[in-house]
């Protein structure tokens, strides 16, 4: 078995049905779809569409009863994988056209993970998102830079989604990295971790997944629940991170809790005061003396202005 494709699954029949469709009639692939207690007519689907994709190596799995969410279920996923690869899709996803035959050139390879470009789509109007452009900019950034530390920094540690990445089952399994079973931001640690213990990488131009953009999604959600969620595991990964990198690559990676102390505001001002009061608690970077300096704010202005006319590139292609 060369490829095995982990699937969380919940409620999103008609999207899970496109996205098998996108993979190739392989046996060399094995499909895990974990199911996380859809309802009662979904699951009536769900037999359905395993009828329809009969030809295909597709195991349809359960989340325990006790547990919710997509970390629980692609750890369930991850101690049934029998390939020597791994891909994670959403459900509400798919791979783009001759993904395979993209990836199995890399099949051979040394690495523990090759980074891909991925894509995106709104879904409401069928136009090209922006939710992709992050993560096409931390490949091109190590590429541009020939591999600077900083910015191979930032691969490892801010490419936190766990698709669009081919990784190697036994390296995982090695280091014993699972994924976070809480109902937000699961994959945050799953793929700090990995970052951490990599030992070799490849980067690929080739675009080999499509996310989409869902207006009812988790990410897009704002819920106190979910946001808290994301607080919580933004300072497990700081701490991590703080405790294991040298005080010079930490303070090159940047990481600071100023971008979800600003989203916050979205749930009110005494949200944002608590999440302010948080992560000062645990002393996560906030603010830097640099802001208040008008020729580095300029510089910075600018660079931002000129990594936003690259990424248009993107929208124009």
């Amino acid at each position: 078995m060369k490829l095995t494709i982990i699937i969380p699954h919940y409620n999103s029949t008609a999207s899970l049905s496109r996205l098998l469709r996108t993979i190739p009639d392989e046996k060399k692939i094995q499909t895990i779809v974990i199911d996380d207690h859809s309802d009662e007519n979904h699951q009536k689907e769900l037999v359905s569409i395993m009828h329809h994709h009969a030809d295909k190596n597709i195991e349809m799995l359960h989340n325990d009863p006790a547990k919710k969410g997509a970390g629980a279920c692609r750890n369930i996923g991850l101690k049934r994988a029998k390939g020597k690869w791994l891909l994670f899709a959403d459900a509400d996803d798919y791979f783009m056209g001759g993904f395979y035959d993209m990836i199995q050139k890399h099949f051979e390879s040394t690495a523990d993970i090759i980074y891909f470009k991925p894509t995106s789509i709104e879904l409401d109007t069928g136009n090209v998102s922006n939710r992709h452009l992050p993560l096409v900019e931390l490949i091109d950034d190590v590429l541009e830079t020939h591999y600077s530390r900083e910015a191979e920094l930032s691969l490892r540690y801010k490419f936190v989604v766990p698709w669009s990445k081919l990784m190697k089952t036994a390296f995982l399994k090695n280091h014993h990295i699972v994924f976070d079973e809480v109902m937000s931001a699961n994959d945050v640690m799953f793929s700090t971790k990995a970052g951490y213990h990599i030992n070799a990488f490849e980067l690929s131009e080739d675009v080999i997944y499509c996310v989409t953009m869902n207006k009812g999604s988790l990410t897009m959600t704002k819920r106190h629940d979910v946001f808290d969620t994301r607080v919580n595991v933004f300072i497990n990964q700081y701490q991590y991170l703080k405790e294991r990198l040298s005080k010079t690559d930490f303070k090159k990676l940047k990481l600071s809790g100023r971008p979800l102390f600003i989203r916050s505001f979205d749930l009110g001002i005494k949200k944002a005061m608590t999440v302010f009061l948080k992560l000062k608690r645990y002393k996560v970077r906030m603010m830097e003396p640099k802001l208040f300096n008008p020729i580095w704010f300029m510089k910075k202005t600018l660079f931002v202005y000129q990594k936003q006319k690259r990424a248009q590139k993107y929208y124009d292609g």
